[in-house]
């Protein structure tokens, strides 16, 4: 193990001290659902943008000079603009796109939104808000995206309400982007005006609503929902968890259609919080497949309920270990007054 590893493990361990109760793994199945969420929003803004370049990889061009660049054909130096973009070479792929005569909306959205994955949001507006700029949703949806990673709210609502044209991608991206802010009022509001909704619709506003404690608007949400996924069920049952109605959770993971490794680990740790040990360590061996958050979990709950020697057996017996799975037993060591046997660990 080398220095730096166990450096890392021990100081954020003094640094959580009597703080530990909180799960690092609680924390990070709470923002889990919305995390997929947002991730599938970014990958359909981009992936528009990038088909263009897909089809043209086979014909990579070799530039020696940026000036000695022939054009020959618009799709072509899309295809170099985007292969520049990727590469970090945005000043490049600026001079590049500066050079075309005529660039298309692909061109004109590709280096907006090369800005935008780099934090530079005022250079992006600045070219598209260009009189010669040629738009499509999906450029107006990289900018409403921007505004919000970079938590410029407003401007990301201003811009929405301007849109001449939104499809569901841009209306799921603002509805994230209010989630983010905890605005949940306006994220509903938006909601039920939208025109379609998709999962990702449905998911982000019910995880939302279960995890700010507004447990029976997220289950009327979830009852009505035409359609659910393994992600659909598992907020749920994170939801109810987190409110104390575990039986109910309970009921709902026995008879949800398909479950993965996310799930499991969901309903153990809901046992696990609300000091049911027995059934969160029944589950545990139940299931037919464990990961390293699954070992965490259960040992957390031992850490957290006082039985620091299952705990240890746990830990003893995990097959890999990750930087969460040290900490929780140094800190849980450090805890209880055994701080050498945290030093040994350590």
């Amino acid at each position: 193990m080398s220095s730096m590893q166990s450096f890392s493990r021990l100081s954020i361990a003094l640094r959580h001290g009597r703080d530990f109760t909180i799960s690092p793994l609680l924390r990070s199945i709470r923002t889990l659902a919305l995390t997929l969420c947002n991730l599938k929003l970014q990958w359909e803004s981009q992936s528009y943008l990038y088909h263009s370049a897909n089809q043209f990889r086979a014909a990579e061009l070799s530039i020696p000079k940026m000036d000695s660049f022939v054009y020959q054909s618009v799709k072509q130096t899309n295809w170099m603009i985007t292969k520049i973009c990727r590469e970090g070479q945005i000043v490049e792929a600026r001079q590049l796109f500066d050079k075309m005569p005529d660039p298309d909306v692909i061109a004109w959205t590709s280096v907006i939104s090369d800005y935008i994955h780099r934090g530079m949001i005022g250079e992006a507006r600045n070219l598209f808000d260009r009189v010669d700029a040629k738009k499509n949703v999906v450029t107006w949806t990289a900018m409403v995206s921007g505004y919000i990673r970079m938590n410029q709210i407003s401007e990301a609502e201003k811009l929405f309400n301007e849109m001449p044209h939104k499809n569901l991608v841009s209306w799921n991206t603002m509805i994230n982007g209010y989630l983010q802010s905890n605005l949940i009022d306006s994220a509903l509001s938006l909601f039920d005006k939208m025109p379609e909704r998709n999962l990702v619709s449905w998911n982000a506003v019910m995880t939302a609503l279960g995890q700010c404690g507004r447990i029976e608007e997220a289950r009327k949400l979830f009852d009505y929902m035409p359609k659910r996924n393994v992600i659909s069920w598992t907020a749920m049952i994170d939801g109810l968890s987190k409110n104390g109605r575990i039986d109910e959770a309970r009921v709902l993971f026995d008879i949800m259609p398909e479950r993965n490794v996310v799930s499991w680990n969901v309903m153990i740790t809901g046992y696990a919080n609300n000091l049911r040990l027995e059934e969160a360590l029944e589950l545990f061996e139940r299931m037919p497949e464990r990961d390293i958050p699954s070992w965490n979990a259960m040992i957390t709950g031992f850490i957290q309920n006082g039985n620091l020697e299952k705990a240890d057996k746990l830990f003893s017996e995990m097959p890999d270990k990750n930087v969460i799975s040290w900490t929780t037993m140094i800190t849980g060591y450090i805890q209880d007054g055994q701080s050498e046997v945290a030093l040994r660990i350590f």
